[in-house]
């Protein structure tokens, strides 16, 4: 069995779920299996489904963290701007230029909380997503022929 067809039968799922919604795109899912994978075959199809979207699942809450990315650094830099133009308020001559700087690095700084706020709420989605999936596949291939 090959693993492009299930990530396909997966992908049709999460495009359909946020389209359509639940109901409609688990009978889509189901419907793609059978015709596509019938008989002995449709069990190690949804097992396999399911081990898949659990892997997803895990790969989505370890790797696609915000503060492990290039998000982190960004806080780092905007900490060290933030304390430079801290510096340069505090020099007479240079004290506008400080304003200034200061004021963009709080402008970043709420740009990278919205980007992290959303980022999160994706991840946050699709992990659902993926739970529905591995679900729906335990339920299907756990059931009498």
């Amino acid at each position: 069995m090959d693993t492009r067809t299930i990530d396909e039968a997966i992908d049709k799922y999460v495009h359909e779920r946020m389209e359509k919604g639940k109901q409609k795109a688990s009978e889509r899912f189901l419907a793609y299996a059978y015709l596509r994978h019938g008989g002995d075959e449709f069990r190690e199809f949804m097992k396999k489904v399911g081990g898949l979207s659990r892997y997803y699942m895990d790969f989505l809450r370890v790797m696609e963290n915000p503060f492990r990315g290039p998000e982190m650094a960004w806080l780092a830099s905007m900490l060290v701007i933030g304390a430079f133009s801290c510096y340069l308020m505090s020099v007479d001559d240079e004290q506008l230029l400080g304003i200034c700087v200061f004021a963009g690095t709080i402008v970043h700084g709420g740009a990278l909380i919205r980007l992290v706020a959303k980022k999160w709420s994706d991840v946050g989605v699709m992990i659902a997503i993926y739970r529905e999936i591995a679900e729906i596949a335990d339920s299907e291939a756990s059931t009498p022929a």
